[in-house]
């Protein structure tokens, strides 16, 4: 079998309040292969949001460790993470995230462009085709 592209290994956040602890995730495992369908499914209130959160580095987890292709990135610098998420995750998001001044094909192009890694009409090109 192939090797996960990004894994979770007995994740664990927990957010503080004052005294009080809230325990969110416990101990979760997890598995994503690449060109896999993966759906993370739970009633509100279950932790989905905050595991995409913690798999992606824009959480950090309170104990466990992320993998992304068998590279452990839990624990990355915030400069490290955000390049990383820029150069190699995608997001759609629940709630809409986009810049109201900007076309729909402008919100897609700002992420490319971001990148720095593509010419400029390479980025127009992937942006259309990704919105068609």
């Amino acid at each position: 079998m192939a090797d996960a592209i990004l894994q979770g290994e007995k994740i664990t956040r927990v957010f503080q309040q004052g005294k009080a602890e809230t325990k969110v995730l416990d101990g979760i495992d997890i598995k994503i292969f690449e060109k896999d369908f993966t759906v993370i499914m739970g009633p509100s209130g279950a932790g989905k949001s905050t595991l995409l959160y913690s798999l992606s580095g824009m959480d950090q987890i309170s104990g466990g460790r992320v993998l992304y292709r068998d590279q452990e990135i839990s624990g990355l610098s915030e400069n490290r993470i955000a390049r990383l998420r820029a150069e190699e995750f995608g997001f759609v998001f629940q709630q809409t995230h986009l810049v109201s001044n900007l076309t729909l094909l402008e919100n897609v192009l700002v992420a490319g462009y971001v990148s720095k890694k593509d010419s400029a009409e390479k980025v127009k090109e992937r942006a259309a085709n990704l919105l068609r």
